[in-house]
């Protein structure tokens, strides 16, 4: 975990070094929907990526399991549209994850590309581009840096397609930032778990973050093995309330543009009897 910012300095040179290359494919590809796909926590960077890529290029895009198009790519492909496949797999070969890259392949649907952590693997044979995150991939079966650093790729990519200078920016400075946020939580946040006996953890994030909390929600059931939820941050209100008590542990993933409504939530959360954390 605390060695995410330096794979990121690495993603980072690793994507300025192929940028021209990465661009041409997708100028190639401009008139494709973007679908992004994998499996787990390689599902779970689909979502948030294709709500940032829609947010900042406005062009459509959408997050698929791998499973999904697998077994039921009627209800994922449309007859009268062109797609670009984005496969999302740390290790490269995910069986769900093959077979789809392998789907859009074989009846000629689209593009393929692929995001992974391991050079030359089985799903880059179906990819007509791959970017490898060097130095993320994992020594466990666990999904930290691996994940983190997969998403900062991407992350540049709709940044170099939607021309949006201020959010490259930003992301270039993330490698100091993780490095300052974890040396100044990391005592914290050990002891909110040790002083607690939390039974039930909920994450809430609308947009993008939604798919931070679901990612929140599987690290927790995975690595901690207690039960985890994830729901879009109103959702709460809506039949989740009724499992909060004094063992819940709620984290909001406060966004800035609907930030105003999210507090307004958040005050009628306080009254369900859990403890609160704001991310």
């Amino acid at each position: 975990i605390s060695f995410q910012p330096t794979a990121w300095r690495d993603t980072i040179i690793a994507y300025n070094e192929q940028k021209k290359r990465i661009m041409d494919f997708f100028e190639m590809h401009r008139d494709a929907k973007i679908l992004l796909t994998g499996c787990g926590s390689s599902y779970y960077l689909p979502l948030i990526g294709s709500s940032m890529y829609t947010r900042f290029t406005g062009k459509a895009s959408m997050g698929q399991p791998a499973s999904e198009i697998m077994l039921n790519p009627e209800i994922v492909f449309a007859d009268d549209q062109k797609y670009l496949l984005i496969s999302v797999s740390k290790s490269g070969k995910t069986p769900e994850t093959l077979a789809a890259a392998r789907y859009v392949k074989e009846n000629e649907i689209g593009g393929t590309m692929l995001i992974s952590c391991t050079e030359q693997s089985e799903i880059a044979r179906y990819a007509d581009l791959s970017f490898i995150c060097p130095n993320a991939a994992e020594e466990t079966k666990f999904m930290t840096k691996s994940f983190t650093s997969m998403l900062l790729g991407f992350q540049l990519m709709i940044a170099s397609i939607s021309k949006n200078s201020s959010f490259e920016a930003e992301l270039l400075k993330l490698p100091a930032h993780g490095e300052r946020l974890i040396n100044q939580y990391q005592s914290s946040i050990e002891q909110l778990a040790y002083k607690n006996d939390f039974d039930l953890y909920i994450f809430l994030g609308h947009g993008p973050y939604f798919g931070v909390a679901s990612e929140a929600m599987n690290k927790t059931k995975e690595m901690g093995r207690v039960p985890a939820e994830a729901y879009h941050g109103f959702e709460l209100m809506h039949g989740p309330n009724y499992a909060v008590n004094d063992k819940t542990l709620i984290t909001y993933l406060l966004s800035e543009s609907i930030k105003e409504e999210e507090i307004k939530l958040l005050r009628r959360a306080r009254t369900l009897g859990g403890t609160i954390m704001v991310i």
